[in-house]
């Protein structure tokens, strides 16, 4: 059947308009995970961190920060690709997997951080390791006795990764579905909830101590709730904001 003037034929190399990279996007994604990597870079850096923290079990991995962290860097780099590579699905879907892991975590570890470094933050931030080596007092008069960290590495790891994953999920991403919105990010939920709490209860026995003190005064049945109480928190949250996604 001939084609008529209005008819056209497109190129057989011709992508979809959908499958071009996406710029603006790379930039946005590609920027928040480097920011987010210069502030754990930052910390891997300081001389008390490598002294206090390096030298314990477990490392930096002991703190749900870094690894909340890691899995917001892997959200964003993944989101880089898709947006760089659109037409592949496959890696869509992981990104995805990343983002419903990553996106209520962080905001549960934004919420209680500043809360708790607000109201009580020696209960948050462990002793200035550096006041425990010094022997002179006019040394320590002036110095903070808690261990904090500037802040902008404070920021860059606490606030950016809770704050991305927004906006790239109400902005930049479709809502999740069922069965994958109500079973699924309980079952993600509830695996890695369970993993961390064993994770750490392991760190601390050998260390004597936990990562964050509000645990280490904990009773064990008293941490245990707190283990449940924020994998449920961050599953409500979850199913909060993907019930507010249009």
């Amino acid at each position: 059947m001939p084609l008529n003037s209005q008819q056209r034929v497109a190129p057989t190399n011709q992508y979809p308009t959908d499958a071009t990279p996406k710029i603006g996007r790379i930039i946005f994604h590609i920027g928040s995970a480097i920011t987010m990597i210069n502030g754990f870079w930052g910390l891997q850096m300081m001389a008390v961190s490598k002294d206090f923290i390096g030298s314990q079990y477990g490392g930096h991995f002991q703190y749900l920060t870094i690894q909340g962290l890691f899995g917001s860097i892997a959200a964003m780099l993944l989101s880089g690709i898709c947006d760089y590579l659109p037409g592949v699905q496959g890696i869509k879907t992981v990104k995805r997997i990343f983002l419903l892991f990553a996106l209520p975590i962080e905001l549960v570890i934004s919420s209680i951080y500043w809360s708790i470094i607000l109201l009580s933050p020696e209960l948050m931030l462990p002793p200035n390791p550096a006041l425990q080596n010094t022997q002179e007092p006019s040394a320590s008069d002036n110095a903070d006795p808690l261990f904090r960290i500037p802040l902008t590495m404070d920021l860059s790891m606490h606030l950016v990764p809770a704050v991305v994953l927004l906006l790239d999920f109400f902005v930049l991403e479709k809502k999740f579905k069922p069965p994958v919105s109500n079973y699924g990010s309980l079952l993600l939920a509830g695996a890695f909830g369970t993993a961390y709490s064993v994770w750490v209860e392991h760190c601390a026995s050998i260390n004597g101590s936990f990562p964050y003190p509000f645990l280490t005064i904990m009773t064990f049945p008293q941490r245990l709730m707190m283990y449940s109480g924020s994998v449920v928190m961050a599953w409500l949250v979850f199913r909060g904001l993907n019930a507010l996604h249009k």
